[in-house]
């Protein structure tokens, strides 16, 4: 007798449970469908969102190249002839004006994209 209950208790058990999980899988959607998710990124569209990525880089790029070339303009003239010195001057002189083309590079080459994806439809 003891064992017909067990057996009873087990199944009970085991209906609640699927019971439970169909409720679960059946009420989630409605629970998901009432959260909205803002987008945050402001873009609407994919060129937006180039626009955006390429003007925030160049905000940023060219005041540190400008930074860059006026530091490298006061190494120069407190190098005063020192040949390890000047040769800084230089190097940092010559990575600002890398840096300004890649800025200048990231410009032309968002614009590019931005082209192409219009020219795609």
């Amino acid at each position: 007798m003891a064992n017909v209950h067990n057996h009873t208790m087990t199944y009970n058990k085991i209906m609640f449970l699927s019971l439970l999980k169909k409720t679960v899988f059946f009420l989630t959607p409605l629970f998901v469908s009432a959260q909205t998710i803002d987008n945050p990124i402001k873009a609407k569209d994919f060129n937006e969102l180039v626009t955006a990525i390429a003007k925030a880089i160049t905000a940023i790029g060219i005041p540190l190249v400008a930074i860059f070339l006026v530091w490298s303009g006061f190494l120069f003239v407190t190098a005063r002839g020192n040949e390890e010195q000047l040769k800084r001057a230089k190097n940092t002189f010559f990575w600002a004006l890398v840096g300004g083309a890649v800025v200048i590079g990231a410009w032309a080459l968002a614009v590019a994209i931005v082209n192409f994806a219009r020219a795609l439809g």
